[in-house]
């Protein structure tokens, strides 16, 4: 019997739906295939509705299953029993729509669900019902890449349990056709802490931050275009960023570590995205934080680490000076550096930023790190290439001692 036959499958889920102790130990439900490559942001999508027997076996007993807490639907097509079923889940607390054509639903049974994620959705008359139903519950709310195309004026109600909106807007399509529907929805959400931006916002300003705020994640493309505006954020204590680097200035490199250092002085942990080859800017950027005690430097790259070091197409670019007079002595005491790749071996990648840790972030006098840092971790990962995959993952960590070394722990 071939592993992808539809007897298969059900076989498999008649296992686990009858054998109680791997129904008791399911966390996490994954349906339909994943799409990486966007085939067009156009709506809507024509899936099919997939009514074998071994979905409708699993589905139907996942109110049953007592450790799930996420339901994510790929490409598929639900039908109102389907989705009644998942909602109905007593212990299910997430439910991630990945370019999921909803029925069209008036009435929902009660739910325990509390975190939301919509990725590539575009019937705004199936969604907003669900999400009307959802919203005095919710504390996690994510729009990834959604086109939204209502055919009248778009209504949200509010959110008052919401604490993270994660908000991913197309470079070619706005999530609605109102451009300003962002700042609707923060004053509806007046008690979000955590506020993650990404993608083209068409240079309508974010006005509508509200003094709950604590986290910000954004690019530096959305700082030179004033997208948050010229007033500080003073009650902000962590600042995550895509490093791009200001196109509108002649010394780029200098002007956003200013730029960050006036307009969010309080913030004590930094989280950068960067290329590998500006690791020493995303370093210097950071010491020159007054109050930042915490870098976490995230960097994805395709090869393994020594390929990146050792193509001329990627130099490693020095801080200027006026950028490394800019840095405190010894504010930061903590450093997370995180690396994922495609392929290639996770202990070659390892070597290579032991090396930079040792050569360039460490030493006394010269280090990068400065005299306060305490802690350096090292996680070096390698993407899962399907959902079934599992991800390696490789952890170094030291630690200063007393006498100023540093020692590996193990």
């Amino acid at each position: 019997m071939r592993d992808n036959s539809p007897k298969y499958a059900l076989r498999k889920a008649l296992v686990v739906t009858r054998t109680s102790t791997i129904l008791d130990s399911v966390v996490e439900i994954d349906i339909g295939k994943r799409t990486d490559a966007f085939k067009g942001l156009t709506a809507p999508f024509n899936f099919p509705y997939l009514l074998t027997p071994s979905l409708y076996t699993l589905i139907n007993a996942i109110p049953a299953m007592r450790q799930l807490r996420t339901v994510q639907l790929n490409n598929i097509t639900l039908s109102r029993m389907y989705l009644r079923t998942i909602l109905s889940s007593p212990h299910l607390i997430q439910l991630i729509l990945n370019t999921v054509p909803l029925p069209k639903m008036s009435t929902f049974p009660p739910t325990q669900l509390r975190k939301l994620t919509l990725t590539m959705m575009f019937s705004w008359e199936t969604v907003q019902p669900l999400i009307a139903h959802l919203a005095t519950s919710l504390d996690y709310l994510e729009l990834r890449w959604c086109g939204f195309l209502p055919s009248s004026q778009v209504q949200l109600p509010p959110f008052p349990c919401l604490r993270e909106l994660r908000y991913h807007q197309s470079y070619t399509q706005s999530t609605f056709p109102d451009k300003g529907q962002l700042n609707e929805l923060l004053r509806l959400a007046s008690q979000v802490t955590h506020l993650h931006v990404t993608g083209h916002l068409h240079n309508v300003p974010i006005t509508a931050c509200q003094e709950s705020l604590q986290s910000l994640s954004i690019s530096t493309r959305m700082l030179s275009e004033h997208i948050l505006g010229t007033k500080p954020f003073p009650q902000l204590v962590h600042l995550s960023l895509l490093l791009f680097g200001f196109a509108d200035t002649a010394d780029h490199r200098l002007t956003p570590s200013s730029f960050i250092r006036d307009h969010f002085p309080m913030i004590i942990s930094f989280q950068l995205y960067v290329p590998w080859e500006l690791r020493n800017h995303a370093m210097v950027i950071a010491r020159s934080q007054r109050k930042v005690q915490a870098l976490k430097l995230v960097i994805n790259i395709r090869e393994g680490m020594k390929e990146e070091e050792m193509t001329p197409y990627h130099p490693v670019e020095d801080p200027n000076e006026p950028l490394r007079c800019a840095t405190l002595p010894a504010v930061l005491q903590i450093l997370k550096l995180e690396v994922v790749q495609s392929h290639d071996e996770l202990e070659q990648s390892a070597t290579w930023c032991s090396r930079w840790v040792f050569d360039d972030v460490i030493p006394s006098l010269t280090g990068l790190g400065g005299t306060g840092l305490k802690s350096i971790g090292l996680s070096v990962s390698q993407q899962r290439r399907t959902s079934a995959g599992t991800e390696r993952v490789l952890l170094r960590q030291w630690v200063k001692a007393p006498n100023d070394d540093w020692q590996r722990v193990e």
